[in-house]
């Protein structure tokens, strides 16, 4: 088999496998004066750089709470794309009865991967021959994530955090169901 193609099969299998990677959320802060109170809906909120939707990730956090009991609404369900009205949220928020809003902050950046695979050396007459493959991945997600009780006047930071990068592909699915896991554990997901 000749070595250039042996790179690409390569290239493709670091793709594979590191695009596989699963997201983790880290609690940055939360407030220690807030006791856990039962939680019946949610409304998300997602933004993105430039023209990018953020309206898979609002969705994919939506279905993750539904999963586990509880009533979610999002922003791109609600409201036309565009600048959000405050003034608007507040009367939604309030007229529905919407226990916290989890504001999701994304950014994205586009990654490489590079894989090179030495030939040998060929003696004094030879050299060393190298093949470069650069495959382009994709884009890498992070975001960072604040959690607001607007049961509270004036509404209540109450949790933040921030996620990994992931791989765009399967990032919404990924932070949803982290952020999910670890709302529940911090006891700001209460049924």
């Amino acid at each position: 088999m000749n070595r250039p193609l042996l790179a690409s099969i390569a290239a493709l299998a670091l793709l594979a496998v590191s695009g596989c990677a699963s997201t983790s959320v880290t609690q940055i802060w939360r407030d220690p004066g807030y006791g856990s109170r039962p939680v019946k809906r949610v409304f998300i909120v997602a933004a993105m750089p430039g023209k990018a939707s953020p309206a898979q990730f609002e969705n994919a956090l939506a279905q993750a709470l539904t999963a586990k009991g509880f009533q979610a609404s999002t922003r791109s369900s609600v409201f036309p794309g565009g600048r959000l009205d405050r003034n608007k949220v507040q009367e939604y928020v309030n007229g529905n009865g919407v226990d916290l809003l989890v504001m999701q902050r994304l950014t994205t950046e586009a990654t490489t991967s590079a894989v090179t695979q030495t030939g040998g050396w060929y003696g004094a007459y030879g050299g060393t021959t190298v093949t470069s493959t650069t495959v382009t991945q994709g884009a890498d997600v992070t975001a960072k994530i604040e959690v607001y009780d607007v049961r509270t006047e004036p509404d209540t930071l109450i949790w933040s955090g921030e996620s990994s990068a992931v791989d765009m592909q399967g990032a919404a699915q990924s932070l949803a169901a982290a952020l999910t896991t670890e709302l529940i554990r911090a006891g700001i997901l209460v049924k």
